[in-house]
């Protein structure tokens, strides 16, 4: 009853092993370098431009970074001053 024929599956062979291997190496390999790409664009922007327009964008990060820090410290003051015991007497 239980006929091998009835159930007959495409046969494989290393030949066609190789080549989906080889296939799949190609497909990461691509995926690899759209990473890398959209990677460098993210923390790499372009920056052709000279004069003002980079100077803006140069100026307008280290506010960023000021404002981070400064909002830190308040933080952490506030902090501080929930765990100080003050005497009530």
């Amino acid at each position: 009853m239980n006929n091998s024929s009835d159930h007959s599956q495409p046969s494989i062979t290393l030949e066609d092993i190789i080549r989906m291997k080889t296939e799949k190496l190609e497909e990461i390999r691509a995926s690899k370098e759209r990473i890398h790409i959209a990677a460098r664009d993210l923390f790499h922007p372009n920056q052709t431009e000279p004069g003002i327009p980079t100077l803006m964008n140069n100026f307008n990060s280290g506010i960023a970074i000021f404002n981070g820090i400064m909002t830190g410290f308040k933080i952490i003051k506030r902090i501080r001053s929930l765990f100080r015991h003050k005497n009530k007497y």
